[in-house]
């Protein structure tokens, strides 16, 4: 592991980093602007359907939407991230995903409600082509030294844009109406592929790997991660916050009903959340040290304070109280998932790479969207604040778990994440089918 970079880099790293490396700040800039889209329409779409169903647990399933998708396409893009030009298949899916961007507003002028979750699905399913590829890449645009910081920086911007799309998306809902935060939203996605695009540098390092079908690729990765403890602990570590993630898609029922605000009250909420993921990555950082038995302690503690600062939702009394309790949630959730990516990028050679973040971004989401719909029908049966309860038990329960399942690698006498450790595991192989 990289002991170059400093702790508690800030923005002034980035802005110098992002001055130094123009492929770098291309692929930087081309995840600000489709992140911001997209949650521009997040907050009118759930807006949308909550109110043409006039249903409180309806948004989760919104939300389940936007991720479960992501689980059953991860595989497929994985093998497809490892097998094609990276940078025509950027290209390629941000252009795709224009169209069912443009079918929200359909959905809004014709006043289907299904017609909008399908949209949904549509955009997830081809964001499984793209989120984790942009991981993958991403040690290749950039010196070792500046890898920490790199990825540091592409987990604040899905807070950030969280942060600001989410809460501009309910301003400009509110204010310009929905159809022009689903009109942005299809243009942010053209903007990304002129980004992406513009690249010069090669998206891989490596020869391709030899062909075979899917489930022998996805045999490859088992075989890779399987005696690597540190390697599986890192793949299953988002699931932690994910199996307590279905609250976020509670959150507009709370704005909503609880709390008595529109759109701009959901996007408050969801702004806090990634104001939180925003600041989170940072403050992991200067807390791991660059050590990874810090980073693994930090992994696990911040799935634990996810669930801890959750438990304070359902006690608020007013929307801006509700706010803090899920900006500090989101904090260790930001932590938790940017140090387990960077864990990955470490252990993890190019030519395996995006099939191990693929199917680490799929297992993330299968539980992010099985806790929505779990949430989903335990807010119709019991009501909101019961449902957070059982959400922040669970995610406790397994922080609690994951540290005491890893405490020989956190509390070991070598770092697990050392550079000669992963230099020295051989790369991956397939046969032919």
């Amino acid at each position: 592991m990289t002991r170059r970079a400093p702790a508690g880099a800030g923005l002034r790293e980035l802005a110098a980093l992002l001055r130094r490396n123009p492929d770098y700040r291309r692929l930087f800039f081309a995840s600000v602007v489709s992140l911001l889209g997209d949650w521009f329409a997040f907050v009118a779409v759930s807006g949308l359907v909550t109110e043409l169903t006039g249903r409180e647990g309806v948004a989760a399933f919104v939300f389940a939407a936007s991720v479960l998708p992501v689980f059953l396409a991860s595989p497929v893009a994985g093998v497809v991230a490892d097998r094609v030009d990276r940078r025509t298949m950027l290209v390629t899916v941000d252009l795709l995903r224009v169209v069912p961007a443009l079918g929200m507003l359909a959905a809004l002028l014709l006043g289907q409600a299904w017609l909008a979750i399908v949209c949904v699905m549509a955009v997830a399913t081809l964001a499984a082509f793209f989120e984790p590829v942009v991981s993958a890449v991403t040690p290749n645009v950039v010196a070792p030294e500046d890898l920490s910081l790199a990825q540091t920086a592409m987990g604040s911007v899905w807070g950030s844009m969280l942060f600001v799309g989410a809460a501009l998306g309910g301003l400009v809902a509110a204010a310009l109406g929905r159809e022009a935060s689903f009109v942005i939203n299809a243009a942010t996605f053209v903007v990304s592929a002129l980004l992406v695009l513009r690249i010069r540098q090669p998206l891989r390092t490596g020869p391709l790997p030899e062909r075979a079908g899917v489930l022998a690729h996805i045999g490859e990765v088992w075989a890779y991660v399987r005696p690597r403890k540190v390697t599986r602990a890192l793949m299953v570590t988002k699931a932690g916050v994910g199996v307590g993630n279905g609250i976020v898609g509670l959150l507009p029922a709370f704005a909503l009903t609880r709390f008595g605000a529109d759109d701009a009250g959901i996007g408050l909420l969801l702004g806090a959340r990634g104001f939180g993921a925003l600041v989170g990555p940072f403050v992991g950082r200067a807390l791991s040290r660059n050590d990874g038995r810090r980073l693994l302690l930090v992994c696990g503690a911040s799935i634990v304070a996810y669930g801890a600062a959750y438990t304070l939702l359902p006690l608020t009394g007013s929307l801006a109280l509700a706010a803090g309790c899920v900006a500090l949630a989101h904090a260790g959730g930001g932590t938790q998932w940017v140090l387990s990516t960077y864990g990955l990028q470490l252990t993890t050679p190019d030519a395996v790479r995006g099939r191990v973040l693929s199917l680490d971004f799929g297992l993330a989401t299968l539980a992010i969207g099985l806790s929505s719909i779990a949430a989903g029908i335990a807010a119709e049966l019991f009501g909101l604040r019961a449902t957070s309860y059982g959400l922040v038990v669970l995610a406790v329960a397994y922080g609690a778990t994951w540290l005491w399942w890893t405490r020989d690698l956190w509390r070991g006498a070598t770092d697990p994440l050392r550079p000669e450790t992963v230099a020295a595991e051989p790369a991956p192989r397939v046969t032919r089918a």
